[in-house]
C-alpha cells in the first residue's frame, strides 16, 4: 500500500514538472515570435565576432599587427639649386686661357656703323706717350687673379710722368683712394666725361677750367684695383654716364 502511494506521488510530481515546462516553453515561444528581427541581428553580430576572433592574425598570435598610416610632418621640400653662375669674373673665355693679354669688348651696332662720324664729333689727345697696356673690354686682372670687364684704357708710362688733359672742360672731381690713387674727372660739356686714375700728384683743383694739353698731374704706381701691373694711366671715357671705348677717339 505504501509503495503504491509513493508511486502515485512521484507520477504527480513529474506531471507538475511537465505542465510547468510546457507553460515556460509557451511563454518563450511568444517572446521569440515578437522579437524575431532583434534575435536575428544578435545572432549575426555574435557570428561575426566569432569569425573575427578565430580568423584575424592578431588574435591568433600568428603574425605581425596590421600597420596603419601615421600622420607626421611632411617631407622637407628640396632647396632650389643655386642659379647658374653669371659670366664675368669667374668665367674665363676659352681663347683667353693661359694668357695675360686683353680681349676687347665687341663694338655696338652704333659704333660699327659710324666710327668716323663719332671721331669728327669728339676727339681725344693722348694724355701720355705710351702704348696700350690693357684695352677696353674683358681682360685679365692681376689684382684679383681672374678675368673681368676693364672699363677703360691702360696707357703705359713712368713714375713722375706728366698727365695732360685729353680734352678741354671743367674739372668735376678730384679724389684720392687706395683703389685708384689720385683720380681726376673732366666734364667736357658735350655729354662726355674723361677720367684719369693712378696719379701720384695733382696740379688742378675741382671747378677749374682746363684746355686740351694742360697738365693735370703726374703718374705714380697703380692702386689696389690694378695692382700687379706696370706703371700706367687708367683712362676712361663716359658718354651719357656710360663707359665707352676711348681708343677710337684718340688722335
Amino acid at each position: 500500500m505504501g509503495q503504491n502511494l509513493a508511486e502515485v506521488i512521484h507520477v504527480g510530481q513529474i506531471w507538475e514538472i511537465l505542465r510547468r515546462s510546457t507553460a515556460y516553453l509557451g511563454r518563450a515561444a511568444r517572446f521569440l515570435k515578437g522579437r524575431g528581427l532583434y534575435l536575428l541581428f544578435l545572432t549575426a553580430l555574435v557570428a561575426g565576432a566569432y569569425y573575427l576572433v578565430t580568423n584575424d592574425a592578431v588574435f591568433r598570435g600568428g603574425g605581425e599587427p596590421p600597420s596603419f598610416p601615421v600622420e607626421g610632418p611632411a617631407e622637407p621640400v628640396a632647396k632650389p639649386l643655386p642659379r647658374e653662375p653669371l659670366s664675368g669674373a669667374e668665367t674665363v673665355p676659352e681663347e683667353l686661357h693661359g694668357k695675360t693679354g686683353i680681349h676687347p669688348a665687341a663694338a655696338t651696332e652704333e659704333e660699327e656703323s659710324a666710327p668716323a662720324a663719332r671721331q669728327e664729333e669728339f676727339t681725344l689727345l693722348r694724355p701720355v706717350e705710351g702704348g696700350i697696356l690693357t684695352a677696353f673690354g674683358f681682360a685679365w686682372a692681376p689684382a684679383f687673379g681672374d678675368y673681368r670687364f676693364h672699363p677703360g684704357l691702360d696707357l703705359e708710362g713712368a713714375v713722375g710722368q706728366e698727365v695732360r688733359a685729353a680734352a678741354g672742360g671743367t674739372v668735376s672731381l678730384v679724389e684720392y683712394s687706395e683703389d685708384w690713387r689720385y683720380r681726376v674727372v673732366v666734364d667736357t660739356g658735350h655729354g662726355y666725361q674723361v677720367s684719369y686714375a693712378n696719379l701720384d700728384s695733382i696740379k688742378v683743383a675741382k671747378g677749374a677750367r682746363v684746355e686740351a694739353g694742360d697738365v693735370l698731374g703726374t703718374l705714380g704706381y697703380p692702386g689696389r684695383q690694378e695692382a700687379g701691373k706696370p706703371v700706367h694711366l687708367h683712362l676712361e671715357l663716359l658718354k651719357g654716364g656710360r663707359t665707352v671705348d676711348p681708343a677710337p677717339y684718340l688722335q
